[in-house]
């Protein structure tokens, strides 16, 4: 760019932010003049019993709070929220400046191909999908309403008029939901549709992840790659590796380049980034927060690990137990790892090398918690992947099987419309740079015999297809076949093509389309063939990367600052979170967990895993917290105390139990689920075989039904 270029881009931007920061004021500045023009009439009025009615009705502290209380409360909200906006309003405007600078985005951002977003999406898609597989959503519908703590936006749509918590309650209701999502997913996996797909499959996403957390409690497995999906839904994501890209190019329309690296493409894949290191780094401030220097302490570090291994989960194995004679300063070391870790993963934005580094230590991070705690942020670990370029991979590879195997020619007809989008779908398909496509009307044919020592004709090549592979030929319906176990996206396809019998099939349905060619697409102005370099299109680019700079650069602080009040203010509002992870640890060298035994008819008392019951509650122990409102209202009935969590514990435990014996054996079925408060001090007697003792329990009858299992279980409600 030249100096003169340089002055207008400059001028232009300092434009562009002394408008914001004039827009911020100004709002400021309205907020205000409302806050103390408009409002205290309304609220004067509404005391008095003289506005509207809703109005009205939320001055229920008439008896208790003086008008001028009112007005007083009303006034320091006020200056908070305009304080919040104009502190929170600065920070993201020094980010978007810092963010918007040529030098910023050359150093720490990047040029990316559509490829590299294309991979991104069907990456995080494939996790969301994964994820959405694993889940027995239906099985919410048998849970009672009563044990819902909904939060956030899903307080939001269980009060909406059109029946969402009818939804809940249908397992049939459920069951499509679920299939809707995994639909949504696996299409914005493969990128068909994706300007629609993705969205869509965001805000499905988002449901289906609230209604298992309303139903549990809010565990963190899944909101990350939510993050992602809702941030790719503002970007080109279908651009690169999608099924849209294919029919574009079968279609002759222009694409972008996939081997050009554009602003665009860098500028969504590095706010992908921001997403997930400023959540990893929030994560570890909370514990700096809260637990100080003093988080590491080796007691509260035990106190965790032996809480998290004897909690019911769905893996069976105790090895942090093996720690008890391990030396305090090897457990600190643990902690202080932990908080180093997660304290600078904010260094990923700004350090190439600590791009490589650190999700690298992500996965043995988790890792260990999964051995440790036996906690799977499985989401998570495949999720660093992000990170990483494998074009270098796939060169090499591509390089190996040149070397090894040498290149395929396809030999096409290049009059024939079929023919060409064929050849464009195949050059879009072809991952590891293996085919040569050929127009043989344009070929030299005579020398092309002499050099392969063949005898083609221009009457064989008119008739069918040739594929040159290792010096063979292969024609038609065989030539296909060489293709398939050539390009990856039809490897799951090629064993088929090679069954007894599925050969004869193809040479005739091969022969009916190669005789019928020409009529079954017709020409038009998109039919000739761009050189291969260019995906078989003609490429497009976005011609504006200020535009894009300014767009996505506007996008990161925004995050930011919502991810920052959400820290400072500590707000857990679904999908906002404070990231307080283990946060605060227990350093009492005391640890209460709870334990599930059932009793059957015959007198006997066998441990019981809940997970084997409702399906959607089987990870993570999702339903500890319901066995602690189980005990606690144990507690609260004998001091005579009126507790609502003893019915709903009743409630929970009896779904649980009637679902656990509709899928356990025929016999011998449970009467009645016990859940028992263990108490182990671990510091005064670490070598326990017991882990404890029994300190209080909660027995519940599971009666037997005769009739339709959930519509009886309902009717006990």
């Amino acid at each position: 760019m030249s100096l003169d270029g340089d002055l207008i881009m400059g001028m232009r931007r300092t434009r562009f932010f002394l408008v914001l920061t004039c827009v911020l004021l100004g709002l400021v500045g309205l907020w205000l003049a409302f806050a103390k023009l408009v409002v205290p009439p309304v609220i004067e009025s509404a005391y008095r019993g003289e506005s509207f009615p809703i109005l009205n009705s939320l001055m229920t502290g008439r008896a208790t709070h003086s008008m001028h209380e009112y007005l007083q409360d009303w006034d320091q909200l006020a200056w908070n929220v305009a304080l919040i906006f104009t502190t929170f309003g600065l920070l993201g405007l020094v980010i978007c400046i810092v963010a918007t600078s040529s030098t910023f985005f050359s150093r720490f951002v990047g040029e990316a191909t559509p490829g590299t977003l294309g991979a991104m999406r069907m990456w995080i898609c494939g996790i969301l999908l994964l994820f959405t597989l694993t889940e027995d959503l239906p099985s919410i519908a048998w849970l009672p309403a009563e044990t819902r703590h909904s939060a956030g936006i899903m307080a939001w749509m269980y009060a909406l008029p059109f029946g969402f918590d009818k939804l809940v309650a249908s397992e049939a209701g459920l069951y499509v939901f679920q299939l809707l999502t995994e639909g949504l997913l696996f299409l914005g996996m493969i990128g068909l549709g994706t300007r629609v797909v993705i969205p869509l499959g965001a805000a499905f996403f988002l449901l289906l992840l609230g209604v298992l957390q309303d139903y549990s409690f809010h565990w963190h497995q899944g909101w990350i790659p939510l993050y992602l999906i809702i941030i790719l839904s503002f970007t080109p994501c279908g651009d690169g590796w999608s099924v849209d890209r294919v029919r574009r190019v079968i279609r002759g329309q222009p694409v972008p380049d996939s081997a050009c690296a554009l602003p665009v493409y860098g500028w969504a894949r590095y706010t992908c980034w921001v997403a997930i290191a400023v959540s990893y780094w929030e994560t570890g401030l909370c514990k700096l927060r809260y637990g100080g220097l003093s988080w590491w302490d080796p007691e509260g570090l035990r106190a965790t690990f032996y809480f998290d291994t004897l909690l019911p989960r769905e893996y069976d194995w105790a090895w942090s137990l093996s720690l008890t004679p391990a030396h305090d300063p090897l457990i600190g070391s643990m902690g202080i790892f932990v908080i180093v870790f997660e304290s600078l993963w904010i260094v990923v934005l700004f350090s190439r090398i600590a791009r490589k580094i650190w999700p690298v230590l992500t996965v043995m991070f988790h890792t260990a918690v999964l051995i440790l705690q036996k906690i799977l942020f499985l989401d998570l670990i495949l999720m660093q992947a992000v990170f990483y370029n494998f074009t270098g991979v796939r060169q090499a590879i591509a390089r190996w099987l040149e070397t090894r195997y040498g290149r395929i020619e396809v030999l096409y007809d290049g009059h024939c419309p079929l023919c060409i989008r064929t050849v464009r779908a195949l050059r879009v398909f072809d991952l590891f740079a293996r085919l040569d496509c050929l127009d043989f009307r344009r070929l030299d044919l005579a020398e092309y015999n002499r050099r392969h020592t063949f005898a083609l004709t221009i009457e064989d090549l008119d008739r069918e297809m040739y594929v040159i592979s290792r010096g063979q030929a292969s024609v038609g319906y065989y030539g296909y076949r060489v293709l398939a176990a050539a390009l990856p996206a039809f490897w799951p396809l090629c064993p088929w093509l090679f069954l007894p019998g599925v050969s004869w099939v193809g040479e005739r349905v091969y022969g009916v389309i190669a005789r019928n060619r020409l009529a079954l697409v017709h020409c038009d102005s998109h039919c000739p063939i761009v050189p291969q370099g260019n995906g078989g299109s003609v490429a497009i680019s976005y011609a504006n990367p200020v535009s894009q700079r300014y767009r996505y650069a506007l996008f990161i602080p925004g995050f930011c600052v919502v991810m920052a009040i959400s820290f400072v203010y500590q707000i857990e509002f679904y999908p906002l979170t404070s990231w307080h992870l283990y946060a605060i640890l227990n350093s009492s060298g005391v640890i209460t967990y709870q334990k599930v035994v059932g009793h059957q008819l015959s007198g006997a008392i066998i441990p019981v895993r809940l997970e084997d019951g409702i399906g959607a509650l089987r990870y993570d122990g999702r339903y500890r917290q319901k066995l602690m409102q189980c005990i606690d209202g144990a507690r609260e009935e004998r001091n005579r105390v009126v507790s609502e969590k003893v019915e709903i514990c009743k409630k929970f435990l009896t779904a649980s139990g009637v679902v656990y014996n509709q899928k356990s054996p025929p016999n011998p079925k449970l009467t009645h689920l016990e859940v028992q408060e263990w108490v182990w001090d671990f510091r005064s007697n670490p070598s326990d075989p017991e882990h404890g003792h029994v300190t209080d329990r909660i027995v519940v009858e599971i009666k037997p039904v005769s009739t339709t299992l959930k519509e009886a279980l309902r009717e006990s409600y």
